[in-house]
C-alpha cells in the first residue's frame, strides 16, 4: 500500500511533512532507530526541495509517497524542474564544516549515509528522487 502526502513548499510545512513520514513509518512496522533517520534524511531532502529549489513558494508543491516491499522501503519525492543530482554530490571534508561551523551543508551528506541507494526518474514535466533503504 502506498500513502502519500502534498505541501506547500513553505518552511511551514516541514512539522507536517515530519509528522507524517513518522506516522507511516510506524504504521509499516519500522524500528525507531530507523524511523528517526529516516525522517531525518527526508526533511532534508524537502527543506532542500522547498529552500533551495522553490525559494519557500507557497503556491509550488512537492509530493511525498511512501510504501513498503517485505524489507524494501520506498520513499518518494516528486517535484517539478530539473532535479539537482544527489547521488552525484561530493560534500566538504567534513572537519572542514565543523571548523567553518557554518550553517547548512550536511544535508546532503546525511541523504546519502542514511539511505542504501537514491535514485533520480526524469519525466517530460517533473522528476522523482527515490530513496530506497532496506529494514
Amino acid at each position: 500500500m502506498k500513502t502519500h502526502y502534498v505541501a506547500p513548499c513553505s518552511k511551514q510545512s516541514l512539522p507536517k511533512i515530519r509528522a507524517f513520514v513518522e506516522e507511516e513509518l510506524r504504521a509499516l512496522n519500522v524500528q525507531d532507530a530507523v524511523t528517526h533517520q529516516l525522517v531525518l534524511a527526508v526533511d532534508e531532502a524537502c527543506a532542500n526541495s522547498i529552500i533551495h529549489h522553490h525559494l519557500c513558494d507557497e503556491s509550488s508543491r512537492i509530493k511525498l509517497t511512501i510504501s513498503r516491499n517485505g524489507k524494501e522501503l520506498l520513499i518518494e519525492l516528486t517535484d517539478n524542474g530539473d532535479p539537482f543530482p544527489i547521488h552525484e554530490y561530493k560534500p566538504e571534508d567534513l572537519a572542514e564544516i565543523i571548523r567553518k561551523r557554518t550553517k547548512g551543508g550536511l544535508g546532503i551528506f546525511l541523504i546519502n549515509k542514511i539511505m542504501d541507494k537514491i535514485e533520480i526518474v526524469e519525466n517530460a514535466d517533473h522528476f522523482v528522487y527515490r530513496f530506497i533503504k532496506y529494514v
